[in-house]
Parts: C-alpha cells; sequence; structure tokens
C-alpha cells in the first residue's frame, strides 16, 4: 500500500498540527486549528474536531464513522466525507497529501492577511523583532516563578501594594501636584514607565511559552490615541480557558509587581527629595495604568481575562450581535443562544453602553468647559458638534473599509 493510498485508508494530520479546546462564537462551539508550518489558524465546529482529533493514523475511516455514529447518533454519508477530506486537502492538512506548492501559496497568503491586518486608521501595529529565540532561552531559569509557591506570595505583595495606594492616594496626588520637578527626575519616570510597559508584554509572552505556545512577535502598537508595546500571543486560542486567563493576567500582574520596590522606597526611605517624589509618581501612575488595563469595557488585558472566564472568543462582537438581533427580530431570535451566554451577553451588553455613555459624557462636558473658557459658548457648542461630525465620518468610513472576519492567521 503506497503511502497515498494509507493517507486515505487510515488518515492521519500532519505533524505538528494542534487542535485546541472548544471556544464559544456568536451562540455556536468553535475549535481552532493551528498549521504552524503554513501560520494559518483555522476555525471548525465540534463534529469536525471530533473527527480531527482522532484522525491519528490508527483508526480507518470505518472506525472513524462508527465513532461518530456511537457519540452523535448520526451515519456519515459519502457526501459528508467528500465535504471533510475536501477542506482538509485545500488546507493541505494530512499527512502524505500535501503539495508543497499549495503550502507555500498558504504560507504567503497568512503572511499577507497578517501584513494587511496590521495598518489602518485607528489601530496599527509595528512588529520590532521575533522574541521566540530569546524566550525559549529565558524560560528553563524563569520556570520557579510559574509555580505557587512564587505567585501567592507575589499576589499577595501586588494586593498590598494596591492597598497602600488606597491608603496613601491624597498624599501621591499631593505630590504630583506640586511640579517643579528637574528633567532628569521626568526623563528617569519615562525610561521606567517604558521599561515596565516592556516587561508587561513580554510576561504575555512568557506565560504564553510556559504553556506551549510560540510567541511570533513584539512590537510597538498605535491604538488611537495610545501608542503601547504589544506581544503577539495568537497560540492563546489553543489554550484552556483557565490557561488563558493567567496569559492575560500575566501582564498586569508584572507591572504592579515591579511596583514593589517603588512602594518600599515611599514607605521607608527618605521622606523627600527625588527618589521620594520618583517613586510616589510611579506609584500613582502605575496603579492606575493596571486598573485601566483591568477595564473589561476596553480591549485590554481585563476584557480578554473576562472573555477567557467566560470562554467566549468575541465578547464584545458577539454583544453587538446578540443585541442587534434582539432589537430587530425579538426575543426569539437569540433563544438559540445558551442561557449562560444570553445572560452574558445582555449584562456586558448594557454595562458596555452605560460605561460608554458616562465617559463620553464626562469628556464632553469636560471639553466644553475648557473650550467655553477659550472661545465662548456659541463657539464651544459649534466646535463640538463639528468635532462629533467629523468623528462619525471617520468612524463610518472606517468601518466600511474594515474587511469581514475571515478565517486565517492570527
Amino acid at each position: 500500500m503506497t503511502t497515498v493510498d494509507a493517507t486515505w485508508v487510515r488518515p492521519r494530520l500532519r505533524a505538528g498540527i494542534v487542535l485546541g479546546p472548544g471556544q464559544w462564537r456568536d451562540g455556536k462551539l468553535v475549535h481552532h486549528v493551528k498549521d504552524p508550518e503554513t501560520g494559518w489558524f483555522y476555525r471548525i465546529g465540534p463534529r469536525e474536531h471530533f473527527l480531527l482529533s482522532r484522525m491519528d493514523g490508527t483508526r480507518t475511516l470505518d472506525d472513524l464513522a462508527a465513532e461518530y455514529a456511537t457519540s452523535y447518533r448520526r451515519r456519515l454519508g459519502p457526501e459528508n466525507w467528500q465535504q471533510l477530506f475536501g477542506m482538509l486537502h485545500q488546507r493541505q492538512l494530512l499527512d502524505g497529501a500535501t503539495d508543497p506548492q499549495a503550502l507555500a501559496r498558504l504560507t504567503a497568503t497568512a503572511a499577507e492577511n497578517a501584513t494587511r491586518t496590521r495598518r489602518g486608521p485607528l489601530s496599527a501595529r509595528f512588529p520590532l523583532f521575533d522574541p521566540e529565540r530569546l524566550f525559549t532561552r529565558l524560560l528553563p531559569a524563569m520556570s520557579p516563578l510559574f509555580s505557587w509557591w512564587f505567585v501567592v506570595p507575589a499576589l499577595l505583595a501586588v494586593l498590598a501594594v494596591a492597598g497602600y495606594v488606597v491608603v496613601c492616594l491624597p498624599e501621591l496626588l499631593a505630590g504630583v501636584g506640586r511640579g517643579g520637578r528637574p528633567l532628569t527626575a521626568v526623563l528617569a519616570a519615562v525610561v521606567i514607565t517604558w521599561a515596565v510597559v516592556f516587561l508587561h508584554e513580554c510576561a504575555h509572552g512568557l506565560t504564553c511559552r510556559h504553556f506551549g505556545g510560540r510567541v511570533t512577535e513584539i512590537g510597538v502598537m498605535w491604538r488611537f490615541p495610545m501608542l503601547a508595546p504589544y506581544c503577539k500571543v495568537d497560540d492563546i486560542v489553543l489554550f484552556t480557558p483557565r490557561r488563558r486567563v493567567a496569559t492575560a493576567f500575566a501582564g498586569v500582574f508584572v507591572s504592579m509587581l515591579a511596583l514593589v520596590p517603588f512602594a518600599v522606597l515611599h514607605g521607608w526611605g527618605p521622606a523627600a527629595g527625588g527618589l521620594h517624589d520618583l517613586a510616589g509618581a510611579m506609584l500613582l501612575f502605575g496603579t492606575a495604568t493596571a486598573a485601566i488595563n483591568l477595564v473589561p469595557f476596553l480591549r485590554l488585558d481585563g476584557y480578554h481575562m473576562l472573555g477567557h472566564a467566560l470562554n467566549l472568543a468575541d465578547l464584545r462582537g458577539d454583544s453587538y450581535r446578540f443585541y442587534g438581533r434582539l432589537l430587530r427580530q425579538g426575543a426569539g431570535a437569540v433563544r438559540g443562544y445558551r442561557p449562560r451566554d444570553r445572560a452574558a451577553y445582555a449584562l456586558y451588553g448594557l454595562a458596555s453602553a452605560v460605561f460608554a455613555v458616562t465617559v463620553l459624557t464626562l469628556l464632553v462636558r469636560y471639553w466644553y468647559d475648557a473650550l467655553h473658557g477659550w472661545v465662548g459658548a456659541g463657539w464651544a457648542v459649534t466646535i463640538l458638534v463639528a468635532e462629533a461630525v467629523l468623528v462619525a465620518a471617520l468612524l463610518a468610513r472606517f468601518a466600511a473599509r474594515r474587511p469581514t472576519a475571515t478565517t486565517g492567521a492570527g
């Protein structure tokens, strides 16, 4: 029997293909499939995952059909096998049935898609380097940091720092408000802040690597109106929910842990002077940044942690779609969702709307007060209306140009 014949009789996925656990997306359970050779991530349903997870070269098609019938109470017909193997052939996932030219085309398409999604008027990514070799070299020495013997005391230290900042908040705010700091102190604060942010991103990457994922990129991300480092951890979709939450939380955890020396310096160091002021500023702004990162209505770590904890792949987008169906078609259109997902989407959508309206109201009020003092009430209203129209036009244009979501490289 030739290799090709064996492939179709006892199918086996190519070496390196990784199947991820199930996640809920828009009311449906999906699994991610990673092809590390081409760089593609595919989404499949639970039934396809059932069959692919058993394609290890030891089972015949009859064996697979029997196991499928036992689990799903349904026999697979010739058209089902044709559809499944057509998908596997198109994506070059079967061992012994690959075409080098097709693999090269898939690799090129994945790279092209990744480049296309990096640029936009409101968000963009600028890769700097591939940290895989660095993380692989560092991970053995840092593996004790992932044990509970380190994590639990470190969490207690982080909570102690947060409590210290709350207790000393009036003093910290007064210290920042005094001003008059020398240029060297300001530069030191900026350098240290960016170093902590870099460690924050490295923590995401090292945690992903610790759980068996690959980290392909570290760079600088533009997300209007912020510029910040990022670490690309696409393999997180292949983890269990608990590991995904840990990977998302690792950045904030390390950011807060980096503030421990500043809390010690501020509490037990010199009572005044440059070091005291620097420690106070780092504590105040570092804690505020960590708190903002944990807000679940911004697409930052807290949002991803909540989505991973609920095992919902696109919490915000699916919440919008849920409310869209509910408002257009009524309650019957959302009965297909699981009860827990209906509750999650309804509560998150409502809470995010309240958050957005509150923040927008505060921003408009603040900007109106500032403009009123500069140009008067009439011009302040005119400028606000013009800005609102311009922002709405930009958002509409961006939404129209945004490509529809497809299964591909993350």
